[in-house]
């Protein structure tokens, strides 16, 4: 797993990123509407989540971590909240 705030030029606003929420008690949630980001950006600044993203190539996918949930949110457009 790698660090999105580490990876220079991380495409927080591509439709290509699939953004995954999860939770403590192992539960996933794929974030695919912009409610779906809103609330799983909310979720993981107030600790009860966390959010990942997976980042297809053309021979390999990566996983990141979304460690720079402010650069999340500005690349996804979503509503300060």
């Amino acid at each position: 797993m790698r660090s999105a705030k580490e990876t220079e030029g991380f495409p927080y606003g591509s439709n290509r990123i699939c953004y995954i929420e999860l939770f403590a008690t192992g539960e996933i949630k794929q974030l695919t509407t912009y409610h779906d980001k809103i609330e799983g950006y909310v979720h993981a600044q107030s600790g009860i989540s966390k959010l990942f993203a997976v980042w297809p190539g053309q021979w390999r996918s990566d996983l990141f971590i979304i460690d720079d949930l402010e650069a999340f949110r500005i690349g996804q457009r979503l509503i300060r909240v």
